[in-house]
């Protein structure tokens, strides 16, 4: 009887092969889930000033149930929640503040909101859902230089008279 393997047979023996190492997958990227809670939050704002029977009332409400597909439900249900309780469920961040409670945000996380890598950020004070700023309207499209105006020459300054008696 053999007990052990000789080392000859531990090497010509097929060693099982590890699955390739593959990072994982973001369910979905920032950027998406930002402009789908900003969509959803435009297209909600609209669909409360329409009236039940309307037929735009009908077509927002499909638009807005093919955005809720596109979130995760985890972002779905804080909105909805902040939504059920009367209050905005996202907001746009303008001029550091926050568009819900329109306190300031601290430096910190305005900063995280500027970096590609980091998720969405929720505010400290009232929960609500940030949507980063707008770019702003200079920085989307280059603003073509005013036509120089033509110099003239400074006209020369009066001089006063000295009140010397001659």
């Amino acid at each position: 009887m053999k007990f052990c393997l000789s080392w000859h047979e531990v090497i010509r023996q097929p060693q099982p092969s590890l699955p390739e190492y593959q990072p994982p997958v973001p369910m979905k990227q920032t950027d998406s889930i930002i402009e789908a809670l900003s969509q959803l939050t435009e297209l909600d704002a609209t669909r409360r000033r329409l009236e039940v029977k309307s037929p735009r009332y009908q077509e927002i409400a499909l638009e807005l149930e093919s955005v809720r597909e596109r979130l995760p439900t985890a972002i779905l249900s804080h909105y909805d929640q902040r939504v059920s309780r009367g209050k905005r469920g996202a907001a746009r961040v303008r001029n550091n503040t926050c568009g819900g409670c329109h306190l300031l945000l601290p430096s910190g996380q305005l900063s995280d909101m500027r970096r590609a890598e980091v998720a969405l950020q929720i505010c400290g004070n009232c929960s609500t859902l940030l949507l980063p700023e707008d770019p702003k309207p200079e920085d989307a499209m280059p603003v073509m230089p005013a036509e120089p105006e033509p110099e003239t020459a400074p006209k020369p300054k009066k001089r006063k008279k000295s009140a010397t008696a001659s």
